[in-house]
């Protein structure tokens, strides 16, 4: 259930056992077929499917949509928080539930400039609230990486940023918001080696951090859009609603 939609009443009832997840996004570029908006409106769709599958288990925060971005300010519209700033503000938000006596949380990413800040907040937050809470985090390619392998056309260089995912699932949450046609065509992705490229549907041995601009050739997409179907996105959203669901339901059990 949305933690804004009930009523201080409403909520002073509810199991303080109940998983309560925040989604940390971004509002930034994603190409030229993609709104600045796709890492929060992905990570608030599938907010949204939780709550349609765990009901009452589970209370879901209001999504934070501006995340770390520096990465991406080459291009027009992207917007960007320092990460102490960052920290501080989640870090307020989840020792507010904590206050109230929650236990279990977890920290759900949408945006991979997010990965970095998004764990020492969860360090953070569980070793000083070890005792007496789990702290969990994860983004949602992680949650379902073993199943969203066999989903991609494109392999692991074609779902970067923009890409064959991402396009797949605002296929299906917002397809008014995707001007397809305007994907650029083939792989866009500057190649480093295989120890250090990596995409949603795949992992490497080193991060190389580099901007988007050069990342992505200058096009803003990592990866191959043109993949994308609405049917990929279903796909996607089932797997991670199914990974996500189980690891609510393992939470309250956790050592």
């Amino acid at each position: 259930m949305n933690w804004e939609d009930l009523t201080s009443e409403d909520l002073g009832e509810f199991d303080r056992e109940t998983p309560v997840v925040l989604n940390i996004a971004a509002i930034e570029q994603h190409g030229p077929h993609l709104p600045l908006s796709v890492d929060a409106d992905i990570g608030t769709f599938f907010l949204q499917e939780l709550n349609t599958a765990l009901g009452k288990d589970v209370l879901t925060l209001p999504c934070v949509k501006v995340g770390c971005s520096e990465h991406h300010m080459d291009f027009p519209g992207s917007l960007t928080a320092t990460h102490e700033a960052f920290m501080a503000y989640v870090l307020g938000i989840l020792e507010s539930v904590l206050h109230h006596g929650f236990r279990n949380i977890l920290i759900l990413n949408s945006h991979g400039g997010n990965n970095a800040i998004g764990k020492v907040i969860a360090e953070k937050l569980g070793v000083r609230q070890g005792k007496n809470a789990r702290v969990l985090f994860t983004a949602w390619w992680r949650a379902a990486a073993q199943d969203l392998e066999g989903i991609s056309d494109s392999g692991k260089l074609g779902t970067g940023h923009a890409c064959e995912f991402e396009t797949s699932v605002m296929l299906l949450a917002q397809p008014q918001k995707v001007k397809l046609d305007r994907a650029p065509e083939g792989l866009q992705f500057a190649r480093a080696g295989e120890r250090y490229d990596a995409g949603l549907a795949g992992g490497n041995a080193v991060d190389y951090i580099r901007s988007m601009k050069r990342l992505s050739g200058g096009s803003g997409v990592v990866g191959d859009a043109t993949t994308a179907s609405a049917d990929k996105g279903r796909q996607i959203t089932a797997a991670v609603i199914k990974n996500l669901s189980a690891i609510l339901k393992e939470m309250r059990s956790l050592p």
